[in-house]
């Protein structure tokens, strides 16, 4: 087949397909949607970069993104709180009214932990089984809420019946 003839069979088989798909539609479509089309696809590649997903991103700029969050959460892992005396130890010596939020921090983590001792005895108290059925109703209830989400969805999506 000489590639003449595959471009015209190809053209005819286009005019054909779309012969069969206008005779398909429900509605017409506006007369301006290739135009609308057309301007959205641009207003959308003028949007910079940094506003665009994270996915869309220059590689760079998402390895340093990635990079930033590992070492983030590294930090928050392994990095110990100060005490507020290490608190009270960078601050000036002179400076006693700059001490005096660095107390209000001893109080506030003494009070934080008498709440993670109640909550580690509470914890230890209770029983593995209650534990994994905690979880276990946990999970259960997100799919339920997932489904009754998508069920939602899809009963608002739904086209109107035509009758």
């Amino acid at each position: 087949m000489t590639p003449e003839a595959g471009a015209d069979r190809q053209a005819r088989l286009e005019e054909r397909a779309a012969r069969v798909m206008a005779g398909t539609a429900e509605f017409a479509a506006p007369q301006d949607i290739a135009a609308r089309v057309l301007a959205g696809i641009e207003r959308r590649a003028r949007v910079p970069w940094w506003q665009r997903r994270v996915m869309e991103w220059p590689a760079l700029a998402q390895l340093a993104f990635a990079l930033t969050g590992l070492a983030t959460a590294l930090l928050l892992l392994l990095g110990r709180p100060a005490t507020p005396q290490e608190l009270g130890s960078l601050l000036p010596q002179p400076a006693a009214v700059l001490r005096q939020p660095v107390a209000g921090l001893h109080a506030t983590l003494d009070v934080l932990a008498v709440f993670h001792r109640l909550a580690d005895t509470v914890a230890a108290s209770l029983p593995d089984a209650l534990w994994y059925g905690g979880i276990a109703l946990c999970v259960a209830a997100y799919v339920a809420l997932l489904a009754l989400i998508v069920f939602g969805y899809r009963l608002l999506q739904a086209p109107a019946d035509p009758r």
